[in-house]
């Protein structure tokens, strides 16, 4: 090869590495600032890396969340023992219930998807998608009272109804026997 071809496959191979680049930083700038919480725990449990809504959602810095045990941020240890034990078995999570602790010392109830990359059969880290269900489960508890409220009325209703009924044919009775002793 000469030098001028040289050159020219220089100037592709550059023009490559930038538009990889340029895809490289689209997809980083996607996955860190997407709407939904996305975190990597390794296969110890330990997270190394959240995105900002992740971080958000729950009020910690990075310094306050990543490099920690993912239980430390769940309230009830079995769950994250069962995630983190069906991960390591290669089972892929879809809507699973957790509730996580927030640094308000709230506790979030949430919906986990997750999966994990494994390289050369070595767990690398979870790819774990979270959805804050605080509003769906507050509207389940609030159509849970309406029907308790509904059906509590429901009885109420009933038993008057059947009072009346009650009433109304003591009434027809009582309507009969004076009718039948009086003559027209």
């Amino acid at each position: 090869m000469d030098i001028e071809t040289l050159k020219i496959k220089l100037e592709e191979s550059e023009k490559t590495r930038l538009e990889l680049q340029s895809r490289v930083d689209e997809l980083t700038d996607f996955v860190e600032n997407a709407s939904i919480p996305l975190h990597w725990v390794n296969g110890s449990g330990i997270i190394v890396w959240a995105n900002k809504a992740e971080l958000e959602s729950l009020g910690y810095s990075k310094e306050e969340y990543i490099g920690k045990h993912i239980s430390n941020f769940h309230a009830d240890k079995n769950v994250i023992e069962d995630i983190l034990s069906r991960l390591i078995r290669k089972e892929t999570l879809k809507n699973y219930p957790a509730q996580l602790l927030c640094k308000n010392g709230q506790i979030k109830p949430v919906l986990i998807n997750s999966n994990v990359l494994w390289k050369d059969d070595k767990f690398v880290h979870t790819r774990c998608f979270t959805r804050d269900i605080t509003d769906l489960k507050t509207l389940e508890a609030k159509k849970t009272d309406l029907i308790n409220e509904l059906s509590e009325t429901n009885r109420e209703l009933r038993t008057e109804i059947e009072q009346l009924k009650k009433k109304l044919s003591e009434n027809l009775n009582n309507f009969k026997q004076s009718a039948a002793g009086t003559s027209f």
